[in-house]
């Protein structure tokens, strides 16, 4: 049998944990569905029928080969989600937090870097009064219009950040 890849979110950094080798998964993950099957005595002929399976994908299952099972690998990896906690029956759906648009999230990833609203404008082709309205918009958003305004744009930055919508930009020194 092979070793158990993490799959999701990793304890430390709480972002999806990379995955080391999908091949290695499949099989670990077809090498215990052999192994229940085995244990109950039955076929891959019997299990197939009792899983309105064919026989073909059964057999590829066991085998790890790549199936809708990597699809779902590779796309919890993606999220960050556990597989295990989506296949779950405790499975919730998420909370819905604030969201941006696309351009909101480039005029604030933009806003992050710093400058005059007029700097930030010419760094996107924007104008000043473009650039504003957008972040008015974004501080609506992310509910930060009551912080003070010399502070709403780093409380943005955060709430953004920590909700997903941009990823921090790493400073080089």
């Amino acid at each position: 049998m092979s070793a158990p890849v993490q799959v999701g979110p990793s304890s430390s950094s709480g972002g999806p944990a990379p995955l080391e080798d999908l091949e290695d998964l499949l099989a670990d993950i077809g090498d215990r569905v052999r192994a229940e099957r085995q244990f109950r005595g039955w076929t891959q002929a019997e299990l197939a029928q009792r899983a309105q399976l064919g026989t073909v994908a059964l057999s590829s299952l066991e085998r790890g080969r790549p199936t809708l099972l990597s699809t779902l690998v590779l796309a919890c990896t993606a999220l960050g989600v556990d597989l295990a906690h989506v296949m779950s029956s405790d499975w919730r759906e998420p909370e819905r937090g604030p969201s941006m648009t696309p351009q909101q999230a480039v005029v604030l990833r933009e806003a992050a870097a710093g400058g005059s609203l007029t700097e930030i404008g010419a760094r996107l082709d924007m104008t000043a009064a473009e650039v504003g309205s957008t972040l008015t918009r974004v501080y609506q958003r992310l509910e930060v219009t009551h912080v003070p305004r010399a502070e709403r744009r780093a409380a943005a930055v955060r709430m953004a950040v920590q909700h997903g919508l941009i990823t921090p930009q790493k400073r080089t020194s």
